[in-house]
């Protein structure tokens, strides 16, 4: 077969990956699509990434059995077949339209990368570069034996090797593939606004299955607002949902769309590892109880200090980009029992998510207590007596009062619009614990 992976033909500035991946597409139409293409995001940690760390990877042969729609480019429609065989391909040939295709729509700014492989790639090329940073000495054990060009720096040829590595079928959770449909603008409107109602985005969140589409307060999530060709992101557990609603979407249409199979939202980055082992760019997972209550700094971020079994201790933060996932954050006390989903750099876990397992007790200080003569008492300090300023009775403090937390035990999250591709939104999490 004809495996292909191709990463970082975009920048801050602009372009699109998966643009370029439906321009692939359209250049090698004499060869049928083998299974779904693949949109594999890497290491959301990695200093030098794009805007989602995403890379593309297709495998092309000859179509037997039964074929799908999966896509419309101007009216032209987009099948793929679930199996194939090979055809005969000249590899330089192939190459070299593919290097036309990047050096026409890639972004002045990327450092591209093209991988054409007669195989699939080892998948622990994959989960390096989705937990990891991949070495240049891993990269080249794994693409031995491929065809390989990079650009301006050639950057993306990492991304691309670890894109063919992924197999999509196992994972260290219980996702081991999720869908997301792209929509694309005409390149007349790239860098406008783009004309998505929430109420059409409402519409089709609803749907079973259906993630990341909006936020609590109706903020559009599915909407990118970079300048880049894509109209919106559709993303979803089964794809013929998402196949048969994006119609609903508008009033904007799309003039191309197409269907990928993706590693978003299974949580595939994140590790579990002691707090000594960490290192700056780990995702991580961890069992831990709260050890300071949350404070905020200027800006409105928060900062708490969680411990593990093994009493080492670590700070966590929620950042203001989170928005209403701090105010959970604010109703910790030391003594819960979480557990802590998050991004590791300069000492401190980023939050991704959180889950609350267990309560300590809550207690809030009693009203003073009324002296005999009617009058209210005062403090006479911390940890001290009760004292009436008026006829000089004094007082034992009275015990604390145990109260209820509102704090419910769960699963917790910021808004979709601040959540990373990678991250498994917790109303997946709770269908598959």
């Amino acid at each position: 077969m004809l495996h292909i992976g191709i990463d970082d033909t975009d920048s801050i500035h602009g372009g699109c990956t998966t643009w370029v991946a439906t321009e692939v597409i359209k250049e090698l139409s004499e060869f049928d699509l083998i299974g779904h293409p693949r949109l594999v995001r890497l290491n959301p940690n990695v200093p030098w990434k794009t805007r989602g760390n995403g890379a593309v990877s297709f495998t092309f042969g000859k179509g037997i059995g039964p074929k799908k729609k999966i896509g419309e480019f101007q009216g032209v429609e987009i099948f793929n077949f679930e199996k194939g065989i090979e055809m005969n391909y000249d590899t330089d040939s192939i190459l070299s339209r593919l290097k036309n295709i990047i050096t026409k729509h890639s972004h002045p700014d990327s450092q591209p990368g093209i991988v054409i492989s007669d195989l699939f790639l080892p998948e622990g090329l994959y989960w390096q570069g989705v937990t990891g940073i991949v070495s240049k000495e891993i990269l080249e054990d794994a693409i031995e034996g491929a065809t390989v060009l990079g650009f301006r720096g050639s950057r993306g040829v990492y991304g691309a090797a670890c894109s063919l590595a992924w197999s999509g079928n196992t994972n260290n959770g219980a996702i081991s593939h999720t869908w997301e449909l792209i929509g694309y603008r005409e390149e007349k409107k790239w860098g406008t606004f783009r004309e998505i109602s929430s109420e059409s985005v409402k519409e089709v969140s609803d749907k079973e299955g259906v993630f990341s589409c909006i936020d609590l307060d109706g903020k559009i999530a599915m909407v990118p607002n970079s300048p880049c060709p894509v109209l919106w992101g559709f993303r979803g557990t089964d794809d013929s949902t998402l196949i048969h609603n994006f119609n609903y979407l508008g009033p904007e249409k799309p003039i191309r769309w197409l269907l990928y199979k993706t590693n978003q939202a299974t949580d595939d980055h994140l590790c579990s590892k002691e707090i000594s082992e960490f290192i700056d760019g780990d995702s991580v997972w961890m069992e831990a109880s709260v050890s300071s209550k949350p404070v905020v700094i200027e800006g409105g971020h928060r900062f708490f200090s969680v411990k593990n079994s093994s009493n080492e201790s670590i700070e966590c933060a929620a950042f203001e980009p989170t928005k209403s996932f701090r105010h959970i954050i604010d109703k910790l006390e030391v003594g819960d029992s979480v557990i802590i989903c998050g991004s590791f750099k300069k000492e401190t876990i980023n939050l991704e998510k959180i889950k609350i397992e267990s309560l300590a007790p809550r207690y809030r200080k009693p009203s003073n207590p009324l002296c005999k003569c009617g009058k209210r008492t005062h403090s006479s300090g911390k940890n001290s007596y009760y004292r009436c300023k008026d006829c000089g009775e004094k007082y034992e403090r009275p015990e604390m009062i145990e109260v209820v937390s509102d704090l419910k035990l769960g699963w917790y999250e910021p808004p979709a619009s601040s959540r990373r591709h990678l991250s498994t939104p917790v109303s997946l999490i709770s269908k598959h614990e």
